[in-house]
């Protein structure tokens, strides 16, 4: 059995002075549990159907590229079964997704042995018992190997931190790298955490309030009065990020100081690590929910602070990565399985609060600083949100470039009702002015006093990747056409519009005296291709440190320089912090 406290030895007179013989006593000294939490990105998070039974059907399954590859097929991923699937009122946090055990490898070992031996046994019936005992004292071993772990003794099984609540094809071995790199089973500094005595692999921001820098090693070695247990909290991301935030004030006031105090330890305080939309969850619960107190420090990953201009981009053409099975096919199954076109898009966002909060805030740009361009016929632009995003953009149905184009809203309605279009409408607007706007307020500008962040843009602005070219703006461009169609009146919105097919990048309008159409440019702008530098640069005066590097959004924690911040960041914050908490 593995020990959970830290052992100490000291030498202490047992006898009179004046015998010289010395025993040696073990004292030992508890170390103090400071869970860190994992909260990932939207669409990060495995859901699955509200039934309240355990083998409930499976919604977004993030296991591997197999396992979500359902929603790139026609039929099955269009824009009526997202409707349907993916509704926040029918679905919920799942932790059946795929873990790697503390264990694993030992695990691995026992069956690649046990399994040798029953090969070995061929296909003789007169062993047929042996087989079967070799079976079952494998099954027994790994038992063993699990409970065994001093992983599993100290802190639980990782299935019961919540691993399985995320994806794994995104964090799973990102979460494997962060524990090992904060905890040694035979109770040493952990040897990843021990190479920070060397110098930081980037440098920091201008601005920032300290080094990340550990040359003397006192502050890594201060580390080894603490346990830290890393927890993965998944979340409903189709639901309102307070909601999540809420979760997450649970979790951490009530739900971990239990587990661990029948577990015999002591924990008060936690580390929060997020991915994109999770930082806005943990932002809502330190600062609208009042968890600062209970939080030692933030670390921010490619958060989208004031939104970003992909959420509305993806709602009027679907996601960007403009590709092909024949030459990318990884990239062509991201791109539809996130939803490939307006209509599946629409259809998901609409009746989604999460996704929506994602949209631009009017902190990201109004004024000289707005962020949509619509070019007009004189060949002059115009520019919005002039002073308010929601009534300008997000409300405006009966303007074209509206984020929401009503007739998207729900594809089970094919015959455009309007009675039904109304109503649909209608909940779409109820959910962007009481839980979008008061979302966006309540955290604007507002971060945990202990706070560390990093987001990606490439260094130098003249020569962008592709995969860095991020939408910082939206520009429509205008093109005068030929055409006689009618407009359609079938549909609330905009009146003018010709082709309701058009799902991608383009939107044919009819005016009075001319037909005009509209192509949304591509990405030009700085960024990790979805969030733009203007909302990841976070301002350096909410910050205690900040980082910048080349890196893509998705993938932004399975980059070395990330995960080296990220552990130079712990050992920052907990600087200050006392073994008794």
């Amino acid at each position: 059995m593995y020990n959970r406290k830290q052992k100490q030895t000291f030498q202490y007179n047992t006898v009179p002075t004046s015998d010289n013989r010395l025993h040696t006593l073990l004292v030992e000294k508890e170390r103090l549990i400071v869970p860190i939490i994992f909260i990932p990105g939207v669409m990060g998070s495995n859901l699955k159907q509200k039934t309240g039974k355990y083998d409930s059907k499976k919604v977004w399954c993030l296991d591997g590229i197999s396992s979500v590859v359902g929603w790139a097929l026609p039929y099955y991923g269009d824009a009526k079964a997202r409707k349907i699937e993916l509704d926040p009122n029918k679905t919920t946090v799942d932790d059946r997704g795929v873990v790697k055990d503390a264990a694993a490898d030992e695990v691995k070992r026992i069956k690649d042995y046990y399994n040798t031996q029953i090969i070995l046994c061929g296909y003789d019936k007169d062993k047929i018992n042996e087989v079967k005992r070799l079976q079952q004292e494998m099954r027994q071993k790994i038992d063993e190997a699990i409970k065994n772990n001093p992983e599993n003794q100290l802190f639980g099984l990782r299935q019961e931190r919540g691993w399985g609540t995320v994806g794994n094809i995104s964090y799973g071995e990102f979460l494997v790298t962060l524990q090992e790199s904060l905890f040694d089973p035979e109770g040493n500094t952990p040897s990843l955490l021990n190479d920070l005595i060397k110098a930081p692999s980037f440098r920091l921001d201008e601005g920032s309030k300290t080094l990340l820098t550990f040359y003397d090693s006192k502050k890594i070695d201060h580390c080894n009065h603490f346990y830290f247990p890393v927890h993965a909290m998944g979340y409903n991301w189709l639901e309102s990020n307070e909601e999540s935030a809420m979760a997450l004030q649970k979790l951490v006031n009530i739900t971990l100081p239990k587990y661990y105090k029948k577990r015999g330890q002591t924990c008060d305080k936690v580390i929060l690590i997020t991915h994109s939309m999770g930082g806005l969850v943990a932002r809502f619960y330190t600062e609208a929910l009042g968890g600062s107190t209970k939080v030692y420090g933030v670390i921010h990953g490619v958060q989208p602070a004031m939104g970003a201009v992909a959420a509305y981009t993806r709602m009027k053409r679907g996601t960007e990565v403009n590709t092909t099975f024949l030459n990318k096919p990884k990239d062509a199954i991201t791109e539809n399985v996130l939803g490939k076109d307006a209509a599946e898009m629409t259809a998901v966002c609409a009746q989604s609060p999460g996704p929506l909060q994602l949209l631009p805030t009017p902190e990201y740009g109004i004024g000289s600083q707005a962020w949509l361009t619509i070019e007009g016929p004189d060949g002059k632009d115009t520019s919005y949100p002039q002073t308010d995003p929601y009534e300008e953009i997000y409300l405006a149905k009966d303007k074209w470039w509206c984020v929401c184009e009503p007739h998207l809203i729900n594809p089970l309605n094919t015959a455009h009702n309007l009675i039904q279009m109304e109503k649909d409408w209608q909940k779409y607007k109820d959910i962007i002015m009481y839980k979008v706007q008061p979302f966006n307020s309540s955290i604007a500008n507002r971060y945990h006093p202990n706070t560390y962040a990093f987001f990606g843009i490439e260094n130098d602005a003249n020569t962008i990747k592709s995969t860095s070219l991020t939408y910082q703006t939206a520009h429509w461009q205008r093109k005068k056409i030929n055409s006689h169609n009618t407009p359609p009146t079938d549909h609330i919105g905009d009146k003018r519009r010709l082709d309701l097919k058009e799902l991608l990048g383009s939107r044919t309008l009819q005016n009075d005296a001319v037909n005009e159409k509209y192509t949304l440019l591509p990405a030009n702008g700085n960024g990790d291709g979805t969030v733009p530098q203007r909302s990841g640069e976070i301002p350096m005066k909410y910050l205690t440190a900040r980082m910048h590097f080349p890196v893509e959004h998705e993938p932004a924690y399975q980059e070395l320089i990330s995960q080296e911040f990220t552990l130079r960041a712990i050992v920052d914050i907990m600087k200050e912090v006392t073994p008794n908490g």
